[in-house]
């Protein structure tokens, strides 16, 4: 499988609905904060598309400083360095610093972070609403 990264365009919108509702069940973002996030931060909304079959398979929205707004790979497509390769692309466009928020219980998430080279940095009680998040910086 090849795949490039490159810049969110309005066609990779209904790829994306489906990734968001998979990996975030219980809070997928709407098409409305899609389309804000490709007006507001046009040149830091990047895709992970297949290019043999023209579908994007991930996704990240991130400001210049490094603070992840949100990152999501296809499930059928994790495990294989799509997750990385964006976020590679954020620590280069950002000098090596990032910032994320985690729900506490993803183990998979925070264990896939300090890979990276993040560490724990502090929680904010409730930020899911029933549920802590674990911000961590590299």
């Amino acid at each position: 499988m090849r795949v490039r990264i490159r810049r969110f365009e309005r066609r990779d919108l209904d790829d994306i609905m489906e990734i968001e509702k998979k990996a975030f069940p219980k809070t997928p973002y709407s098409r409305f904060t899609f389309m804000f996030y490709a007006f507001a931060l046009p040149r830091n909304f990047l895709v992970c598309e297949d290019e043999e079959r023209r579908r994007v398979v991930g996704y990240i929205i991130f400001h210049d400083d490094g603070h992840v707004v949100s990152v999501a790979v296809h499930p059928s497509m994790r495990r294989k360095g799509i997750g990385r390769a964006l976020m590679n692309e954020v620590l280069k466009r950002t000098g090596g610093k990032a910032v994320v928020e985690v729900r506490e219980s993803n183990e998979t998430a925070i264990k896939f972070y300090k890979k990276l080279g993040f560490t724990f940095k502090t929680r904010i009680p409730n930020y899911y609403g029933d549920e802590d998040a674990l911000i961590m910086s590299r």
